[in-house]
């Protein structure tokens, strides 16, 4: 339940940014001579974090795979050899 209130007081606050930034409209310049034109600002904000997100999260897989398939068989816990009864030898 706390959970689910936390959310949408995290909606409400995007909700609150997207409208008090719908009126100022920007151009966004992707390479040389190709231009989006009157694209509002919070929708370039928001773009601009999931992307990044997106980015991080890839970025971050690929290297937890890496280091996956860079362990050695020397990492993997050994198993236990069954152990050798040793003789019982008494001494006098």
């Amino acid at each position: 339940m706390f959970k689910l209130i936390l959310w949408i007081i995290f909606l409400l606050l995007v909700v609150f940014f997207v409208v008090f930034n719908v009126e100022p409209k920007v151009t966004v310049h992707l390479l040389p001579g190709v231009a989006l034109e009157n694209i509002p600002l919070a929708l370039v904000i928001i773009l601009s974090f999931v992307l990044g997100l997106l980015f991080g999260i890839s970025f971050s897989l690929v290297q937890m795979l890496k280091r996956s398939l860079r362990k050695s068989p020397q990492d993997e816990p050994k198993q236990d050899k069954p152990k050798q009864d040793k003789p019982n030898i008494s001494t006098p």
